[in-house]
C-alpha cells in the first residue's frame, strides 16, 4: 500500500473510533476501502463527527484529572480559584506560573492541531460531494472547526492582537490550510497575519453553513456567527463584534435562572451554541476540579472566597447554586459534579449566547454606551430578581467585567483570556489592564489558610504566552519556541 494510503487508513481508524459506539461497531475500519473513503454524504458525517471528537480529549474537555484542560487551566492561571493543599496538588507549578517548555501548562496545543489535521483531510475530499447544501454545510464546520483550532492555539501561545502594542506584528503559530502528514511547518505567520487567515475561514462557514445540522454539537450559524463575535472582541474590531453577535443576542435567550441546575447537569442545553456532547464512556470533567462527591470529595482547586463574594445569595441564588458547593470548608466549583447520566458526566460548553450578549455589550461600550446598558441587562435579567442597573462611564465599563467573570467562570479559560487581551486597550479602567491581581486569600471557605505562593502576574510578562512542550519542537524542530523560555 502506498504511503499516503497508510497514513488515510490510520486516519480514518482515528476517525471511526473517535464517534459513537454505535458507529464503531456499524464500521470496522479494517474493511475500509480507503480509496473509496470520502464519498458518501454517511461516510463525510462520520468523519465530521470524528473530527469534532478530538475536542473531547485532554487539553480541551478531556477530563484529565490533570487539571489541565480549558475548563479550568485559564482559572487556575488567573484569580478565581486556588490551590487545595489537601488535595493532588495537580498543575501547581502552572498555577504559580513556574511552567517551562519541560511543565507546559496543557497539552491543548498537541490536541488543536490534530483537529485541524481531521478538518483539513474532509476539505480535501469536498470534491466527492455533488454540489448542494449538505456539501456547503461539512465544508463550513469544517472550515469553523479549523479556525477555532487555531484560534485557541493563538490566544493560548502567542499575543492577543489587543494585549499590546506590537501584537499584530510579533510571533504567531502554523496556520495549516492543507493535510500534509510529512510536512514540518514553522511559524512564519505574525499574529495579525494569523487572525487574518482566521477570519477568512469564519466569513466563508458563515457565508456556507446554511439551516446547519440542528446540534448543538454541531457548528451552525448562530455559533459561527457567535465564534467570530470572540475572535473580533480579540482584535478590538468593535463593529465586526456587534455586526455578528446582534443576530445571535436577538435570535436566542439566555438560560433562565430557573434553568442553570438543569444547564449544569446536561440534563438540558438552554442558551447553549456549540457544545461537546458527553457520554458514560468519554469520561468525567469533573475531574480537572475534584474526585468523588459528598464529603468524601477531594479537590484540587478551592474557589477564592473574595471571588466568590461577588455572588449575591439574595438575588441570584440560582446561578450561585449552579456554580458553587461548599464543602469541608472548602468552596467548591459545582459546574461538573452533577450530571444527568452520572456524577461527574457533563458536557463540554464551548461557546454559549450569554458569551455572546457580553462581547455585543462590551463593544458596544466603546461604540454606543446606551446600547450597551440595554443589551447587559438582557443578561443581568436573566440572572437577578432585582438590580440597581443604570451605570454609565467606567461603572458601566466595571459592569460588563463583573458579569463576564461571574458568568463564565470555569468555561473555556474566559477569565485568563479577558486579563490577557485588555493589556493592551485604552479608554478603560486601569484596574482591567494590570494582568491579574490574586486576593491573598486562604484556601477555606473563609479566607484563611494557606496562601497561594504568587499574587502577582504583571501585564508584559513572557508567561501570558504559554510555553510549546519541548515534545513538540523535537518531532518538528522548525517550530520556534516562545521568547524567554
Amino acid at each position: 500500500m502506498k504511503l499516503k494510503n497508510i497514513y488515510k487508513l490510520l486516519f480514518v481508524f482515528v476517525l471511526l473510533y473517535g464517534c459513537n459506539d454505535e458507529d464503531i461497531f456499524q464500521q470496522d475500519p479494517d474493511s475500509t476501502v480507503i480509496e473509496n473513503f470520502f464519498q458518501t454524504e454517511g461516510e463525510f458525517e462520520l468523519a465530521m463527527r470524528g473530527a469534532m471528537r478530538t475536542m473531547k480529549a485532554t487539553g480541551y474537555y478531556g477530563g484529565s484529572g490533570s487539571s489541565s484542560d480549558l475548563i479550568i487551566v485559564g482559572d487556575l492561571l488567573a484569580d478565581n480559584l486556588i490551590i487545595n493543599p489537601e488535595g493532588r496538588t495537580s498543575n501547581l507549578q502552572s498555577h504559580n506560573w513556574l511552567y517551562n517548555d519541560n511543565t507546559a501548562p496543557s497539552i491543548l496545543y498537541n490536541r488543536a492541531y490534530s483537529a485541524v489535521s481531521r478538518a483539513n483531510v474532509i476539505l480535501q475530499n469536498l470534491g466527492n460531494l455533488p454540489d448542494g447544501a449538505f456539501k456547503d454545510q461539512i465544508k463550513a464546520e469544517a472550515l469553523a472547526l479549523r479556525a477555532a483550532m487555531h484560534f485557541d492555539v493563538a490566544r493560548f501561545y502567542s499575543k492577543i492582537p489587543t494585549q499590546s502594542a506590537d501584537a499584530n506584528g510579533s510571533l504567531g503559530i502554523a496556520y495549516l490550510e492543507a493535510f500534509d502528514p510529512t510536512a514540518a511547518p514553522a511559524r512564519l505567520e505574525t499574529v495579525a497575519e494569523v487572525y487574518e487567515k482566521i477570519n477568512t475561514d469564519l466569513t466563508e462557514a458563515v457565508a456556507l453553513i446554511g439551516a446547519g445540522s440542528g446540534e448543538t454539537g454541531r457548528f451552525d450559524l448562530n455559533s459561527i456567527r457567535g465564534l467570530i463575535s470572540r475572535v473580533a472582541l480579540h482584535q478590538g474590531d468593535y463593529p465586526r463584534v456587534i455586526q455578528f453577535s446582534q443576530p445571535v443576542v436577538t435570535a436566542v435567550a439566555p438560560a433562565p435562572a430557573s434553568g442553570l441546575a438543569s444547564l449544569w447537569t446536561s440534563a438540558s442545553s438552554p442558551g447553549v451554541l456549540f457544545e461537546l456532547p458527553f457520554i458514560v464512556s468519554d469520561g468525567l470533567l469533573d475531574s480537572n476540579y475534584s474526585q468523588g462527591a459528598g464529603a468524601s470529595i477531594i479537590v484540587e482547586y478551592n474557589v477564592d472566597k473574595a471571588f466568590y463574594d461577588l455572588y449575591d445569595q439574595t438575588t441570584e441564588p440560582e446561578r450561585t447554586n449552579a456554580y458553587f458547593q461548599i464543602v469541608n470548608n472548602w468552596i467548591v466549583c459545582n459546574k461538573y459534579i452533577n450530571g444527568a447520566l452520572q456524577t461527574g458526566l457533563n458536557n463540554g460548553r464551548y461557546l454559549r449566547v450569554e458569551e455572546v450578549i457580553l462581547n455585543l455589550a462590551e463593544a458596544q461600550y466603546f461604540t454606543n454606551p446606551g446600547s450597551a446598558l440595554a443589551t447587559l441587562d438582557i443578561l443581568r435579567n436573566a440572572r437577578y430578581s432585582s438590580f440597581t442597573g443604570g451605570e454609565t462611564g467606567d461603572a458601566l465599563f466595571n459592569a460588563i467585567m463583573l458579569e463576564r467573570r461571574k458568568e463564565l467562570a470555569f468555561e473555556s479559560s474566559d477569565r485568563w483570556f479577558t486579563l490577557k487581551r485588555l493589556q493592551g486597550v485604552s479608554g478603560i479602567p486601569a484596574m482591567h489592564t494590570q494582568g491579574v491581581q490574586r486576593s491573598g486569600n486562604g484556601y477555606l471557605a473563609d479566607g484563611t489558610g494557606t496562601v497561594q505562593a504568587q499574587l502577582t502576574l504583571a501585564a508584559g510578562n513572557f508567561k501570558w504566552q504559554l510555553p510549546i512542550q519541548q515534545s513538540v519542537i523535537d518531532e518538528n524542530p522548525n517550530i520556534e519556541q516562545n521568547p524567554d523560555y
